[in-house]
């Protein structure tokens, strides 16, 4: 039993053989999710993903020479403009 009451199950998984630990609640049910909450989730680590690849690539653009530089602020504009 952990400090907040809720007991932890621990084993192989029997499909990838990966070692998991679940918590459950004291009436030792382990709590399912939906489908919805499930592509929510997804949804929501690609969304993190791909804000990460952008930062990472603004600061690369960021410490870019002058001319990458304007190049990018004029397409930028051009893209606002369309917008």
């Amino acid at each position: 039993m952990t400090d907040k009451g809720r007991y932890r199950i621990h084993g192989d998984c029997i499909i990838c053989g990966a070692h998991k630990n679940t918590l459950t609640c004291e009436n030792w049910e382990v709590k399912t999710h939906s489908k919805r909450e499930i592509l929510d989730a997804k949804k929501k680590r690609k969304k993190t993903a791909t804000n990460k690849k952008a930062k990472k690539l603004g600061f690369k653009i960021l410490d870019a020479n002058e001319n990458v530089q304007t190049y990018i602020k004029r397409y930028l504009r051009e893209a606002t403009k369309e917008g």
